[in-house]
């Protein structure tokens, strides 16, 4: 991430706030972090290798190895990166948009929603959970991190959401991290089964968001029968 350095530790690199990079530096981390990136979208982890990477980005393998250990350090500076960019997406969102009332809560969470789904239709994404799918045995590290990252961040941004909008009385919750993982789960379960099975299937985003929409209004108002049925 842009004003940001990466460091080594015996976990794998990760990004650093506290050590930030040389511009020069930064630059070259920058340039081999960018060339991974495309080259797992493009060919997968498995086919990718540090001569790959080295060919399309220049640059040294002193440096690679100096900065993010191996590949897999350099798919977890990726993954890591990419989460901090939905989370931060997500902290982005405007606490009280326009609308006090339930109007303001629906599109509050309908922004939330949206996020998430948009996200998860970034081929970055998706190169990520194929990774971990599939190299999942041989690198339990890199899934525990990436639900430290990704899944348990993202729920606590929810968690954090539901709890403010039934502070304000636009909701009854009486456990919001629960609240949070099944929102979560309705809006990604049924996108992300399609995207892992037909992952070349053409994208609507305006099914898409009539998609999420639903999900937000059965959360708000359920789906039973309307009040004197």
């Amino acid at each position: 991430m842009p004003g940001t350095g990466l460091t080594h530790t015996r976990h794998g690199p990760r990004t650093a706030a506290a050590a930030p990079a040389r511009p020069r530096g930064w630059a070259r981390c920058r340039a081999l972090l960018d060339a991974a990136a495309t080259l797992f979208v493009e060919k997968g982890f498995a086919a990718t290798s540090l001569t790959d990477v080295l060919r399309q980005a220049g640059g040294s393998r002193t440096t690679l190895y100096k900065h993010f250990g191996d590949k897999e350090g350099l798919f977890r500076a990726m993954m890591e990166e990419h989460c901090a960019q939905l989370v931060e997406g997500m902290a982005s969102t405007p606490t009280h948009p326009p609308g006090s009332g339930p109007e303001g809560a629906e599109e509050r969470l309908a922004r939330f929603g949206l996020h998430l789904a948009r996200t998860l239709y970034a081929p970055e994404t998706m190169a990520i959970l194929r990774t971990l799918i599939s190299e999942g045995g041989r690198i339990p590290d890199l899934v525990e991190a990436f639900f430290h990252v990704g899944p348990e961040q993202t729920d606590e941004q929810l968690a954090r959401c539901f709890q403010e909008l039934a502070a304000a009385g636009h909701l009854r919750i009486d456990d919001p991290a629960v609240a949070a993982r099944a929102f979560g789960g309705m809006v990604v379960g049924h996108l992300l089964l399609k995207r892992l099975i037909l992952p070349d299937a053409p994208v609507a985003m305006d099914e898409v968001e009539r998609y999420v929409r639903a999900c937000v209004r059965m959360v708000l108002h359920g789906i039973g029968p309307s009040a004197g049925h």
